[in-house]
Order: structure tokens, then C-alpha cells, then sequence
């Protein structure tokens, strides 16, 4: 393959697949086209299979793009690499690896920072900064990650994480302990200390009662998960090459996460210090590029040819770059930079203005006497969404005296992500509780905004304590069972006493349902008295090896070979064996998914069964203050007489006792507890039940856009904000329906689709990857800008106290701020606009200092 396009440093990075590499690559250099290309020849040369590469970005934005350019350069074999953003990356290894390394359930879903909120406001006694207590929340949540701290006491571990935190780091416990405007709150940065490794650890729990997980989550789980060396072992001998983009952006610990699993893989590493702008959310360049450097000795590469920018802007830029970091910008790039483009361009406008009205009058006449076609290739750069806001309240009073063709179609994308939206978290409300019928939290939003006669008094009367002893949740009154007979369990008490319960396990050659093979499967029927009254277990042939799997179900490939049976005809036994059961198991979510996935694979229908139990479940329900819920921890409690040893037959024995224990203990003797309660509010609940049994049938037929329209109509959701004239609201959901639409994967089923679909909404990390491609100008912070590019590029609100902002000099934060303006003035790719304003909400105002960075040759005053 030749790459005759490619520079020279371009070239080495492409066709170097020997050694690490430690790629520098400022803005505009072709670092996407770099990396695509680099891929494109490992494939060619079969140096790895697809799956053996692994391509970690920053933004769902930047995964889009790396993949798309993957697919232009390497053809088909290019869709099956691996192209992650970080936290995408930690989901996938934790779905992995939940069912045999922890007590998460496989069906876990991914509970954003609203949710999030939702959830710490209910637990706060007192009236606190909600937000500032959930940033302290996840900054404990780490902290005890990095101590390994992991005595099985929550409680205490966040209390000696706190204390070690207190005696090494106060500054960052201090910094997070802020009000409502960002000053520091001392009675918070006080209490803190005393309640919240309290508050932590009950957030904890309610988090995962619901099968829930946050950001932080997705982090401390997966170090923790690879902190476990056959676990690390097995991810590092999975791939062959890593490259991570944006280095810059990773912070400590997700470095040390992914360091673990580098093992024998060449590595690029791909960054650019000068766009750091994260240092506030714990990226610290220089700790990881020392690390990185004095472990893998990797070959050092700089791009300097920039193929983004005319040469004013380029020499401009680098000029600024000069003067704010000399020393390191001579160290890293001594020979500067280059642009390719012959154009020498125009120069940089700059309009210092008396008032701020007229600045944004100068920004809006002059997009107009542009002439664009494409009024999204123009951007309105500012330091924060206020200033954003006040811009685009000007914008529409001067739109509104002229004439409709006339009228500029400015956008703000302020600080409520697109997906965090009213209207987009109601439907996700109700996508989300479909797939986890556990969702506590989506539910009481959904309750809250269109449950009839339901209020918060009611809602919190079933959250009482007695209700949770007795087994009963909120969301027990939208299931079927539950609400026929009076009581979540009365099905399996039922089955019991028919005999009709079967416990069931499977092996697998891996643990991705879509592409493992079941390698055992075992199950017992128990009867009425809790013996075993029929035993299945076979052995199956994988077509495919066990690998790195065998370590932990012992069963080998050649056993396999000489023992086992063609996995068509075991399924149809079991299916058989297990027709019309009440099926249980631990963490069994798992198991039935693998199974149904396979049996999809023979083109076998799938097994027909009355409903699952989750032992896992059960016992979160009654024993939520547990150190852990793994099998094996949960059979000590018991003391059952069979020992969980990842035997399929072994953990189904195990599996039968735990859930014997639980029916003596705590579902018979609660039973007409369960039905007081069921009987007293049921009838409540009918309309909503009934809808979300529709939803949940849709849901299996369904492509997830389809269903998306199915709930905005039957909900009557767009009538709601129709008849409050709310059309921007109307618009919002018609753009989530084309989202799902466009994202669509025709080719996964639809529930699994519609888990992709959500886990995209949550983990989408600006709001530029939720936007549809209207022709519309985007009025964004820089940093909702990082990654993006532009024709044209207007950066309003330079002057001190605003950019930079008045707490970095008191923060000593004035080098990101400065990075900040770096990366605003290298986004244009033809021209740019630089603005500030003399006055502003009644105080005299002067021109930003890094406005005198740039060369007086390359700037024209207006």
C-alpha cells in the first residue's frame, strides 16, 4: 500500500509498526488521516486481525470520524476494528467480565449525572449544593480507587480514603467544596468530612439496587476489574496494536488503566500538549507522558505540516504559542510549524467595541457580509455558556426586524447537553425502563412528569423501610405477575410448589453473548421440597477455541472435541428439558442472553419459559448491606453444602441453596406484607402499567426510532408541549426519532439495538455529537469546540475577567486559560474574528492579554 500523500513524519508514523511511538501532533496536522492510514497498513501487511486493534478518541464525534476515515483507507475489514471513546471502552470490559468477576449485574445500565443528581438529592438531609456534593462523590469514589482500598465495608474504606485525601490532597477536597456560584462553601468543605463517606456509600447502594452504574463507575470498576492480573493478562493478549488519541486528555488513573493491558501490543500514544484543557477534571500531561516515555521507550514523531490553516492563521497561532510557553514550545517543536496551503489568507480581524450590544451588532453584520452558503461552516466561539446566552438574545432581537430570508439561523448549544434535554430524558426514561424493568429512577421521573395521581408523598411512602424489608419496589407495580396475583414472588412460590423451577448455568468461550459459544450447559429442576427431581448437563463443540476462558471453567478444547455434542441438538434438549419453567440463576440476565443469542446464530426458536429470577437480585433486595453479592461470598453466607467453583453444575447447586435460604427467610415469611402493600396502591398504577407492558412488546419488534414515535404518541407527549407552544421542545424529539433513525444497525435485533442506542445518548460527551446536520451557526464554548473545525471563526468576549475568567488568576489556573485561547484561534480554517468589549454589565472592562500575543502584522483593527 503506498502513501504517497503522507510527509515524511506522517510516513514514519504509518509505517512503523515495530516500534512504540509517542506521535506530537498539533491542530490541522492530519493526525485522524495519520492514524487511519497507520491502520489501513497494519491490516494490509496482516500484522493483526481488525479485532486485534484498538483505537481509543476522546468524543463519540472523534469515534464517528477515526472509523469512517478507517473504512475509507482499509475497506470493509475496517468496520471490525475497534474504535472506543475511553468510558465506551471501561463499559465494554465491564460487560464483559460482570458475570464471573463481580457482583454487577450483567443487565447493568448507565445512569447519567441527572439521574445521578436525582439520586444524591434524595439522599442529603440538608439543603447542600447538590452538584458540588456529586462531584465530591465521584472524587471519593476514585480516591479509594487509586489506595485500593477494598476491605468489603464500604463505609469505612470511603472514611480512610477521606482521611488519606485530607492529609495528602485538602486542596482538591477544597476545590470541589464549592456553592451554588462557585465560591468555596467552608460548612460544606466541614461537613463533608463527617457525613460523606456516609452519604458515598449509601449512593452506592441505591445506585446498584437499580442495576445502575455512573462515569465514575465505569472508571473504578474497570481498574478494578484489571487489577485482577488474568483479567489485565487476557485484555492485553487480545490486541495486538493500541493507539490512543488526545493523549493530553486522559487523566492519571485512566492511563494507568489502560497500562495494564498494554502487555506486548506496539502502542502510539498521539496528542498535543497545547490543547490541554482539561487539567480541571484531572488530565495531567506531563505525569502520563513521563510514565509513558520511561516504560515503553517509545520512538518520538512530530507532525509540524498543517494542512487546516491559511499561513496568516498558522503563523499567527504558533507566534501566539511562542510567547505564552516558550521554553517548551521551542523544546518540542524546534522547528516550528508549517502550513501546506499557499494561501497566505486574510488577516485576523479585531473589533474592540464600547458596550457589548455592540459587539454582538458587530459579530451579526459582519456573518452577514460574509456571504456563506453553508451557515454552518461560520462558528461563534466564546469562555462560557453566559456569555453565550446573553450573544444569542441580541442575535434574535436584530433578527427580528428583518425579513425572514434575511435572518441569521444562529444555534446555542448552551450547557444543557442535547440528551440531558426535558423532553429527550423523559423518552429516555421511558427506553431506559424498558430494557432494566429495575429502574427505580427513571421510573419516579417518568411518575413525576406524567403519572396520574401519583405524587411524591406516595412515591416516598413505598420507598419506606418497611416496604424494602419486605422484598416490594416501586417498579414491582408495572409488572404483570406482580400485579395479577399481589406479589413479585407469588410466580416462583407457585413453581416451587409444581415443581416447576429450573436453576440454570452456562460456559462460554468468552463472555460476548454476540460472538461466544456455549461450551456447557447445566440445569436442575428442584422440587417442592428443594431436592433435585432432573439433571441436564452437556458439554457442547465450539467451533471456535475456548482461549484464555479455559482458566476459569477448566474445560479444554480437546475435552471438548472428544466430549462434546453438536450444540444444535444439546440446545433443543435443554429448551426442551426447561420449557414452560420458572427459570433462575445468579446474575442470570447473562446466561439467558448468550443462550438466546446462540439459538438465534442455529436458527433454533427461542426457549419458551414463564419468567427469570435473579438470585442476584433477591438478594440486593433483602440483604443490601452485604460486603458483596458474588456467588461465592453469598454461599458462605448461606452455608451451602455445594461450593461455587464456575462449574456450571457446581454454581447451579450453589445457585438452588442461596435462592432455598431466601424463600425460607424472606419471601415466604413477608409474603402478606408483599400483598397489603401491592393491594393498597395497585390500582394507581394501571394506566402507567399498561403502557409500559405495550412499550416493553413494541420493544422486542420494534426498530428503536419506531419505538421512539410509539411513546411521544401515546404518551401524548407532543401534545403536552403543543399545547404550551413549546415547539423548540416538539423539535428536540423529532431530533432524537432522526437521531435513532440514523444510528440505526439494521442488523442487531432490535433490543440490543435500542441498548446501543441508549448507551450512545449517555456517553455522548458534547453536545456537537448530538447534532443533526442542519445549516445552522453554533454559538459554543471552546471547550464544546475541541476537535471541531470551521471556515470562519468569530471568539467574542476577549477581554479580562472573561477570557481569561476572574477566578484563574486566584486559581493559579492561567496556563490552561491560555491553552483555552490557543486551541479557540487554531479552529478557522479560512479566517477569524477576534472581539471584546470595553464595558460590560456596568463595569469597565480591559482587552484580554493574550490578545497582544499575536503579531500586529498578521491583525487588522476595525
Amino acid at each position: 500500500m503506498e502513501f504517497e500523500e503522507l510527509n515524511p513524519a506522517q510516513r514514519e508514523a504509518v509505517q512503523d509498526l515495530q516500534n512504540n511511538i509517542l506521535l506530537l501532533a498539533p491542530a490541522g496536522t492530519g493526525k485522524t488521516n495519520t492514524l487511519a492510514c497507520r491502520i489501513a497498513n497494519i491490516l494490509e501487511q496482516k500484522r493483526a486481525e481488525p479485532e486485534e486493534i484498538l483505537c481509543l478518541t476522546f468524543t463519540n464525534k472523534a469515534c464517528r470520524e477515526m472509523k469512517e476515515r478507517i473504512v475509507m483507507r482499509a475497506g470493509e475489514a475496517g468496520r471490525r476494528v475497534i474504535v472506543k471513546t475511553f468510558h465506551g471502552f471501561c463499559y465494554d470490559v465491564i460487560k464483559t467480565e460482570a458475570k464471573r468477576h463481580s457482583d454487577l449485574f450483567a443487565d447493568f445500565t448507565i445512569f447519567d449525572e441527572t439521574d445521578c443528581l436525582g439520586i444524591v438529592r434524595e439522599l442529603l438531609e440538608e439543603k447542600w449544593p447538590e452538584r458540588s456534593v456529586q462531584s465530591l462523590i465521584a472524587g471519593l469514589k476514585s480516591a479509594r480507587t487509586a489506595y485500593h482500598l477494598e476491605s468489603g465495608d464500604d463505609e469505612a474504606d470511603y472514611q480512610e480514603a477521606l482521611r488519606r485525601l485530607m492529609q495528602e490532597h485538602p486542596e482538591a477536597v477544597r476545590k470541589l467544596s464549592t456553592d451554588e456560584h462557585y465560591q468555596f462553601y467552608r460548612q460544606l468543605f466541614e461537613g463533608w468530612q463527617v457525613w460523606g463517606p456516609h452519604v458515598t456509600a449509601l449512593y452506592d447502594a441505591r445506585l446498584h439496587d437499580i442495576h445502575g452504574l455512573d462515569f465514575t463507575d465505569l472508571i473504578v470498576q474497570a481498574d478494578a476489574l484489571f487489577r485482577q492480573d488474568e483479567i489485565a493478562t487476557k485484555w492485553a493478549r487480545r490486541f495486538l496494536y493500541i493507539n490512543i488519541d488526545e493523549v493530553q486528555d486522559t487523566s492519571e488513573l485512566e492511563y494507568r488503566i489502560m497500562a495494564r493491558i498494554f502487555g506486548c501490543s506496539r502502542l502510539l500514544l498521539c496528542g498535543d500538549y497545547f490543547q490541554t484543557i482539561y487539567e480541571w477534571r484531572g488530565s495531567h500531561p506531563e505525569t502520563v507522558l513521563r510514565a509513558y516515555q520511561r516504560d515503553w521507550q517509545p520512538r518520538r514523531l512530530v507532525l509540524t505540516e498543517n494542512y487546516r490553516s491559511t499561513q496568516v492563521l498558522l503563523s499567527a497561532s504558533f507566534a501566539c504559542l511562542q510567547q505564552l510557553f516558550p521554553e517548551r514550545v521551542s523544546a518540542l517543536y524546534p522547528e516550528g510549524l508549517h502550513a501546506v496551503s499557499p494561501e497566505y489568507g486574510p488577516p485576523i480581524v479585531l473589533k474592540g467595541a464600547v458596550s457589548f450590544q455592540e459587539e454582538a451588532q458587530w459579530i451579526y453584520y459582519t456573518i452577514q457580509q460574509l456571504g456563506v452558503k453553508d451557515y454552518s461552516s461560520v462558528c461563534v466561539l466564546t469562555r462560557s455558556n453566559r456569555y453565550n446566552k446573553d450573544l444569542s438574545s441580541y442575535f434574535r432581537s436584530f433578527g427580528c426586524h428583518l425579513p425572514d430570508k434575511e435572518r441569521l439561523p444562529f444555534m446555542l448549544i448552551d450547557e444543557v447537553k442535547f440528551y440531558r434535554r426535558q423532553e429527550v430524558k423523559d423518552v429516555l426514561a421511558f427506553l431506559k425502563l424498558i430494557l432494566n424493568p429495575h429502574d427505580t429512577a427513571s421510573f419516579v421521573r417518568i411518575l413525576n412528569r406524567f403519572g396520574k395521581g401519583i405524587g411524591p408523598g406516595t412515591i416516598r411512602r413505598i420507598s419506606q423501610e418497611s416496604y424494602r424489608r419486605a422484598g416490594i419496589r416501586i417498579t414491582d407495580y408495572l409488572d404483570d405477575d406482580a400485579r395479577r396475583t399481589g406479589d413479585p414472588f407469588a410466580v416462583l412460590l407457585k413453581a416451587l410448589d409444581e415443581d416447576n423451577v429450573v436453576v440454570f448455568d452456562v460456559e462460554a468461550t468468552g463472555v460476548d453473548p454476540t460472538r461466544d459459544e456455549i461450551i456447557q450447559i447445566a440445569g436442575i429442576r428442584l422440587s417442592r421440597d428443594g431436592s433435585v427431581k432432573a439433571e441436564f448437563k452437556r458439554l457442547l463443540r465450539a467451533a471456535r477455541s475456548v482461549g484464555d476462558s479455559v482458566r476459569v471453567h477448566h474445560i479444554e478444547d480437546d475435552m471438548l472435541q472428544q466430549e462434546g455434542q453438536e450444540p444444535a441438538q444439546v440446545l433443543r434438549d435443554f429448551c426442551e428439558f426447561a420449557k414452560d419453567a420458572v427459570i433462575v440463576g445468579h446474575n442470570v440476565t447473562y446466561d439467558l442472553s448468550i443462550l438466546g443469542s446462540e439459538l438465534t446464530r442455529l436458527g433454533l426458536p427461542q426457549l419458551k419459559y414463564r419468567r427469570y429470577y435473579d438470585t442476584l437480585d433477591i438478594f440486593r433486595r433483602f440483604y443490601p448491606n452485604l460486603p458483596n453479592h458474588k456467588l461465592e461470598y453469598l454461599g458462605e453466607f448461606c452455608k451451602v453444602s455445594h461450593r461455587s467453583t464456575h462449574d456450571a453444575m457446581d454454581d447451579i447447586c450453589a445457585t438452588s441453596e442461596i435462592l432455598l435460604f431466601a424463600v425460607e427467610h424472606n419471601i415466604k415469611p413477608y409474603a402478606e406484607d408483599r400483598r397489603a402493600f401491592m393491594a393498597k396502591w395497585q390500582v394507581l398504577f394501571t394506566d402507567m402499567a399498561e403502557k409500559i407492558s405495550s412499550f416493553r412488546r413494541d420493544a422486542e419488534v420494534m426498530r428503536p426510532w419506531q419505538l421512539i414515535g410509539q411513546i411521544v404518541v401515546k404518551t401524548q407527549m407532543d401534545d403536552y408541549y403543543r399545547r404550551r407552544n413549546e415547539e423548540t421542545r416538539i423539535e428536540n424529539l423529532r431530533d432524537l426519532f432522526r437521531q435513532a433513525r440514523d444510528m440505526d444497525e439494521k442488523e442487531v435485533r432490535p433490543l440490543d439495538a435500542l441498548l446501543r442506542f441508549l448507551n450512545y445518548t449517555v456517553l455522548s460527551n458534547t453536545n456537537l455529537d448530538a447534532l443533526t446536520k442542519r445549516q445552522q451557526i453554533p454559538i459554543i464554548t471552546v471547550h464544546q469546540a475541541k476537535g471541531s473545525e470551521f471556515d470562519y471563526v468569530f471568539v467574542a468576549g476577549l477581554q479580562e475577567g472573561n477570557f481569561p475568567g476572574l477566578q484563574a488568576e486566584k486559581n493559579d489556573t492561567m496556563d490552561e486559560e491560555a491553552r483555552l485561547f490557543y486551541v479557540a484561534i487554531t479552529r478557522p480554517k479560512k479566517q477569524l474574528f477576534l472581539s471584546w468589549c470595553q464595558s460590560q454589565r456596568g463595569h469597565y472592562t480591559h482587552m484580554s492579554r493574550f490578545l497582544r500575543t499575536l503579531p500586529r502584522r498578521y491583525v487588522q483593527n476595525v
